[in-house]
């Protein structure tokens, strides 16, 4: 009979004691500086260790008579050079590429000093350029398909950053196949 009475307070004691605790809460809009989680893979972030090299795989799947681009942002941590290799172009992809200071795609593009995509090869041809990076901060890189110089409307990519220094933090694709912003293609 006492341990009836001893498990009914329990159960009485933990019920009104939920009852008066605060629910958690998550806020997206809130920031933790240096690590982030991403949910969707389990897998660690690292945004605070710099580095002098990143590679990415990607894939373009455009829509019809778009040309498309995957964008990454990353951040500088000082003025370097950062070298952009893009290798393995398939899917008959022209190649367009585009460096931005900050998150605004349709700037002085950092490659060619242009509002224009550094386009220079045929389909299913990678480019390597060399690009100066000014001052520590936020930048986007733009890794585009050009509709009418390529053949169908998907293809994959292999992109490989060196950066001279130990500066990069953080590279993370942004979005995915989103009609470039650019005014054009230029070479260089």
């Amino acid at each position: 009979m006492v341990s009836r009475i001893y498990i009914s307070f329990v159960i009485f004691f933990i019920i009104t004691s939920c009852d008066k605790a605060t629910p958690i809460s998550l806020d997206a809009s809130k920031t933790i500086s240096g690590a982030a989680l991403d949910l969707s893979f389990s897998t660690y972030i690292d945004l605070s260790t710099p580095k002098s090299d990143e590679t990415e795989s990607g894939s373009w799947h455009c829509a019809l008579s778009v040309d498309c681009q995957n964008v990454y942002s990353l951040n500088f941590n000082q003025a370097d050079t950062v070298t952009i290799s893009v290798s393995s172009v398939t899917g008959d992809s022209a190649l367009r590429l585009a460096v931005y200071s900050g998150s605004t795609l349709n700037g002085t593009n950092l490659i060619n000093g242009l509002t224009t995509d550094r386009e220079c090869n045929a389909y299913n041809i990678g480019d390597t350029v060399a690009v100066s990076i000014p001052s520590a901060g936020p930048y986007s890189i733009t890794i585009g398909r050009d509709w009418d110089n390529s053949a169908d409307a998907f293809g994959t990519y292999s992109l490989n950053l060196s950066s001279t220094l130990v500066s990069m933090v953080g590279l993370i694709k942004t979005s995915s196949n989103t009609a470039t912003q650019s005014s054009g293609y230029s070479c260089p």
